[in-house]
């Protein structure tokens, strides 16, 4: 099941192993059978699905604290479709989420064979989550067993209860999602990505019910732009309650509600800043200019701090103090804003935090959820520029925003109200990945010489495996990066400079490319584009979802090649021109009294094409194929 709750960096992965029942299964129904068969008829990779999966989430009013409580009822009906089956049912809890008793039984009501794994998350010896996990693993032995499967969890704090989805990791024949919400109690619940879903919605009294049937397992996909943005599920906002005495209280009504919290668990953190500010001397020595001085800052949190997720308890949205993730020398990205912003304010800056959702989310800050937001920065306010600072993105320029926060809404601390602003979009030309090669062609092969210039999110990328590499191993590296698809021991680097954000990488090398020349009686074919870009990547028929692609990009390729004495030009590739909202290809050759000329260029300007692009994207890279399918010939003269 997905989780229906949001924390900020969550990331499970680890369960213990507990106990183990063993208790023998009874013959199977023949009608189970039937209903296996023709199950997996329409789903052919599944071995287990669920004939009916109800969810009901029943909002009260506690009268121990006078707190709204909501309890979420899970009940499935599980079925092998194979022999020998395996099916691991998990339930996701924490701090604020209670679970409750557990039932595991044959269809008849007696109990079932399984085994139980509970247990917290940690990462190497650094225990960072309140979140735990029960997995039930259920051995489905044989085809057309069943097994009802019921559980309730509890959560203290509806806040945390931000969305519910209907898919599941296998296929369900039938989901029913009902919310129980009593007068007095004031929630909307949002129906997100319905479009395309049958989805039946009823209202009895104050319970609201929707089915849906003949679901999909989803399962993850590459290139995926986050769930979010396409699997219809319903975004619940628990907005206010009247309390015994019949007074209106508030849980998350509005943005201000929001940010009020927020500010709650940030305003009363106690820094101990002045323990920083002997490394912030440091750091701004000799430093003359405002860049200079907030770059050394922001650049050392990056360089120093690891970034480790934290959930334990309020830590999923409170920052650590600044001094202990100094010490500590590790924090999220909450501590890590936090310190930037702490060091920022030492030395004078008007430094804020800052919540943001990254592109995994597709919410703004109309919406007062903790759903909305899963990270946080450091704005810094300056000459009438806010200028976002993210120290989780290591060898990130001061003046860059890195791709996963461009375009995105920003809700930035002023005080006891907010701002609300939006995180700039980087000009393509930031993006600019620039080759140029000279050739000859020299005993059969394309001799030549070639640079590479690398700006923008990718260089940020190859400057974090650049510096994890061993400095013996750096040229290697560099020989994958300028090689594209083609041979990496057909280059030699030549130079590259000194590697850092602030400037694009430049490589420069040599080639000797035997494969992108070959001869046939007085016939020269050759193969001026070694590196393809594109090349076959088509996307599958059957994809439902948008592909996501890593970031934006902007390619250009300009090549010569000396033609060899005794040689003209028989043919030339036909010049390629496609442009889209989404992405351009364009690429020629062009002849010259001082040689044949090629250039190219590739541009994505978005990062997510979405499913009814997918057709022109297609039939745009067979034209590319073509194009790179297409040799130049050049004829020997008599």
């Amino acid at each position: 099941m997905l989780h229906k709750y949001s924390i900020l960096g969550c990331t499970f992965t680890l369960f213990i192993f507990i106990s183990s029942l063993s208790l023998g299964q009874k013959k199977i129904d023949p009608e189970r059978v039937k209903d296996s068969d023709e199950i997996s008829s329409n789903y052919k990779d599944a071995s287990v699905a669920a004939l009916m999966s109800t969810e009901k989430y029943t909002f009260s009013i506690d009268k121990k604290d006078d707190n709204i409580r909501v309890l979420n009822e899970e009940n499935e009906l599980f079925i092998g479709l194979k022999d020998h089956s395996e099916y691991v049912k998990r339930i996701h809890y924490n701090d604020n989420v209670e679970l409750g008793k557990t039932s595991i039984t044959t269809e008849r009501g007696k109990s079932f064979d399984h085994n139980k794994f509970c247990g917290h998350y940690q990462s190497g010896e650094i225990f960072y989550s309140d979140a735990q996990i029960c997995a039930y693993k259920l051995n489905l032995t044989r085809t057309g067993t069943v097994v009802h499967f019921s559980t309730e969890t509890t959560y203290s704090d509806p806040k945390y209860l931000t969305y519910v989805f209907f898919h599941e990791d296998l296929p369900v024949l039938k989901k029913e999602i009902t919310f129980e919400i009593p007068v007095g109690i004031e929630v909307e619940l949002k129906e997100i990505n319905f479009e395309g879903y049958d989805i039946q919605k009823k209202i009895v009294g104050n319970k609201f019910i929707y089915t849906l049937e003949d679901l999909p397992a989803q399962t993850a996909q590459e290139h995926d732009p986050g769930y979010l943005h396409y699997m219809p599920h319903i975004l619940i906002l628990t907005k206010s309650y009247k309390n015994s005495q019949g007074s209106r209280m508030p849980v998350l009504a509005s943005t201000n509600d929001l940010y009020k919290w927020y500010h709650e668990l940030t305003s009363n953190i106690d820094n101990k800043s002045s323990e920083l500010s002997g490394k912030v001397n440091e750091l701004i020595k000799d430093k003359t200019t405002d860049k200079e001085k907030i770059e050394a800052i922001y650049y050392w949190v990056q360089d120093n701090i690891k970034y480790i997720a934290f959930e334990n308890g309020l830590a999923g949205f409170q920052p650590d103090p600044a001094n202990k993730v100094f010490y500590n020398k590790y924090g999220d990205c909450k501590g890590m804003a936090n310190l930037t912003k702490e060091m920022l304010r030492l030395v004078g800056y008007d430094a804020r935090l800052t919540w943001i959702g990254t592109n995994k989310i597709p919410y703004t800050y109309d919406i007062p959820s903790l759903a909305v937001d899963n990270h946080m920065v450091c704005t810094v306010l300056l000459n009438g520029n806010r200028y976002i600072l993210d120290a989780t993105e290591k060898y990130n320029p001061m003046n860059f925003n890195a791709e996963r926060i461009q375009g995105k809404e920003v809700l930035i601390e002023n005080g006891d109200n907010y701002l609300r602003d939006k995180v700039a979009e980087q000009p393509l030309e930031d993006y600019l990945e620039e080759k140029n090669w000279e050739y000859t062609i020299i005993d059969g092969s394309l001799q030549g010489k070639g640079t590479t210039d690398i700006r923008g999110e990718y260089q940020k990328i190859l400057m974090n495996y650049i510096f994890t590499a061993d400095k013996a191993d750096q040229d290697e590296l560099l020989k994958v990066i300028v090689s594209g698809s083609s041979e990496p021991d057909d280059f030699k680097i030549a130079n590259y400079n000194e590697i850092n954000r602030n400037t694009p990488i430049h490589i420069e090398y040599n080639m000797n490319l035997a494969d992108q020349v070959s001869s046939f009686g007085s016939e020269l074919y050759l193969d001026l584009d070694f590196s393809d870009d594109y090349k076959n990547l088509e996307i599958e028929e059957e994809r439902k979802i948008p592909y996501a692609f890593t970031s934006k990009r902007y390619s250009r390729t300009h090549a010569k090649v000396l033609l060899p004495a005794g040689y003209k030009v028989n043919h030339l590739p036909d010049a390629i021109s496609i442009d889209s909202d989404y992405f351009s290809f364009n690429a020629r050759y062009e002849e010259k009294e001082d040689g044949l000329y090629y250039f190219k260029e590739i541009k994505l300007l978005k990062t997510v094409l979405p499913t009814n692009e997918f057709g022109q994207w297609n039939a745009s890279i067979k034209d590319l194929n073509k194009f790179y399918n297409d040799l130049i010939i050049l004829t020997r003269e008599n």
